[in-house]
């Protein structure tokens, strides 16, 4: 980006089926500065994108990764959950369902605030109309006077358990679920208090909100042992002692001016993945998927020993 000596990485579900041939696409919603805090300065990605790439403009961009899609080979019965822009990868697996032609048993459940916010939602409703078996659910939390129900939205407030009680047949889906941390937490332990098994249940995470438990505070022993701890960044043949301050590999490596690709900072695209020469690490949370022996997603993870990574 202009101005900015380094740069910026974001990552951007697809939302559309990975089945065309000839484009991918994202979308992306321009974060504003918070309405109780005016001075803070717009999302810079999405900022940029909405205000500055135009048609035609060439971009440096990733091939997409990461861990949270759709098994295609399946036929088992699903369900989406979204709530906001967290539709994007849900829309995505929707419209590849149909264009495969599966009539594979599909949920989709979507939650935003009103009709202002109902992202796709023409491409939405002809998804569900052209497609006898996905099911779709909008609610909308503070539908506006202009909102009408049963044709804008179907349900008056948010995406919920008892809501999934309600209108699914039984708790026997793969559940797929997209949002911030607060919406998928609420979701995820609504589904393991409803008997869901944790191997049923899918989740990408905005940031590094997440539905998963965090790591306890370290004892002051702990602390101690940690701050005990070199790492060695292989590459620039750096030796640090650890800051458990810090918290996490990716953190602390920038803190050292050592460069590690990231993403989504959240365990989930799996861009900051560093190869372990020596040592092993504690994960902070649990990743969506185990990356390959040998190697830690450095952004959820700290050191266990003395640790020497290829960076």
């Amino acid at each position: 980006m202009p101005g900015r000596d380094k740069p910026l990485i974001r990552c951007y579900s697809l939302s559309d089926s990975p089945h065309q041939k000839d484009y991918y696409r994202v979308t992306i919603k321009k974060e504003k500065a918070p309405p109780d805090k005016p001075d803070v300065p717009h999302g810079a990605g999405s900022s940029y994108f909405a205000d500055v790439v135009k048609e035609g403009d060439i971009l440096n961009v990733k091939a997409p990764t990461g861990h949270f899609f759709l098994d295609m080979t399946k036929t088992n019965p699903v369900v989406l959950i979204a709530g906001g822009v967290g539709i994007t990868p849900m829309l995505s697996m929707a419209n590849a369902i149909a264009a495969s032609g599966s009539k594979r048993e599909t949920w989709f459940f979507f939650g935003v605030r009103n009709q202002r916010e109902h992202i796709h939602k023409s491409e939405l409703e002809k998804l569900a109309a052209e497609n006898n078996n996905i099911h779709l659910h909008v609610c909308y939390s503070k539908p506006s006077e202009k909102d009408v129900k049963d044709r804008d939205f179907h349900h008056e407030g948010r995406v919920g358990i008892e809501l999934l009680k309600e209108l699914l047949p039984s708790n026997n889906f793969e559940y797929y679920l997209c949002g911030n941390g607060a919406f998928m937490k609420s979701i995820s332990d609504g589904l393991e208090a409803w008997g869901v098994p944790d191997k049923d249940v899918y989740f990408e995470a905005f940031g590094p909100a997440t539905v998963k438990k965090k790591a306890a505070v370290p004892t002051p022993a702990e602390t101690t042992h940690l701050a005990k701890i070199n790492v060695t960044f292989g590459r620039t043949g750096k030796t640090i002692r650890w800051e458990p301050s810090v918290g996490n590999l990716l953190e602390f490596a920038r803190s050292q001016g050592v460069k590690i690709d990231s993403g989504c900072c959240a365990g989930s695209c799996g861009s900051c993945v560093v190869a372990i020469k020596s040592g092993d690490v504690d994960y902070l949370k649990k990743p969506d998927a185990q990356p390959d022996a040998g190697t830690c997603l450095t952004c959820v993870c700290r050191p266990k020993n003395d640790l020497v990574l290829d960076a």
